[in-house]
């Protein structure tokens, strides 16, 4: 078979023209679809690495978080048991204090009621020593017991001060009333003499005095010169005892 030149060249015009036309109006565009569908996967591997590591930011800023979380949990709880076993401590130390003053008030009330009791009962034995002391004396007061007392009497008057006798020299001139001496029996003449006799010296002038009997004073004498007043019977003994007792109480 011979060559045909002239169809072989015609044949390679019409490949060059028909490469040249596909190149034209087929695989240009073509590339350009290629091109930029691969600029559109581009764009999407890079928004998805984009996404990627936004989301592995993420993640990491969440596990951060979520550690910090844990530690200011940790911590949380750590400050809650501290301040839970602080108020426990300050509720159990003011429950021990209140305990304590409550058995303070305990001890106090009891110790006043014992002193109470202590008072009651020195009170009540006071009043049944007087009551005996008085029923005694009472059963043993007579005319020579009470002379006793009068003599008594008679000394502590010489013994008053100067102070003491003007006190009653003002006392006398200020009543305008008679001294009177009052006793539990009927006074004897030399008794009265003797009274008179000590009270004028004091008073430096002759009293008036007027004598009384009163049995209630059981033996003694009081004698009594204004507001100034002399007591030396065993009721006014007796009502000395029971004052410093009860002051006592």
């Amino acid at each position: 078979m011979e060559l045909d030149w002239s169809t072989f060249i015609l044949e390679i015009i019409n490949f060059l023209v028909l490469v040249w036309l596909l190149k034209r109006f087929f695989y240009k565009p073509v590339l350009d679809v290629i091109n930029r569908r691969r600029e559109e996967i581009q764009k999407k591997i890079s928004e998805a690495e984009g996404v990627k590591h936004e989301a592995e930011s993420l993640k990491s800023d969440y596990e951060n978080r979520l550690a910090d979380w844990e530690n200011e949990k940790a911590a949380a709880r750590t400050t809650l048991h501290k301040e839970i076993g602080e108020q426990r401590k300050k509720m159990l130390e003011e429950l021990r204090v209140e305990i304590e003053q409550e058995r303070e008030k305990e001890r106090v009330l009891n110790q006043r009621k014992i002193e109470n009791e202590l008072r009651r009962n020195d009170k009540l034995a006071l009043e049944q020593a007087l009551a005996l002391t008085s029923r005694l004396l009472t059963r043993l007061a007579n005319p020579q017991l009470e002379s006793g007392i009068i003599e008594a009497a008679l000394e502590d008057l010489d013994k008053l001060s100067d102070e003491q006798k003007t006190l009653l020299q003002k006392a006398y001139a200020q009543a305008r009333t008679p001294v009177t001496v009052s006793s539990a029996f009927p006074l004897a003449k030399e008794h009265r003499a003797a009274v008179e006799k000590k009270l004028a010296a004091i008073l430096n002038q002759p009293p008036r005095c007027e004598f009384r009997q009163d049995a209630e004073l059981l033996a003694g004498l009081r004698i009594g010169v204004g507001s100034w007043m002399l007591k030396a019977t065993l009721q006014d003994e007796l009502k000395y005892f029971a004052e410093a007792g009860n002051d006592r109480q």
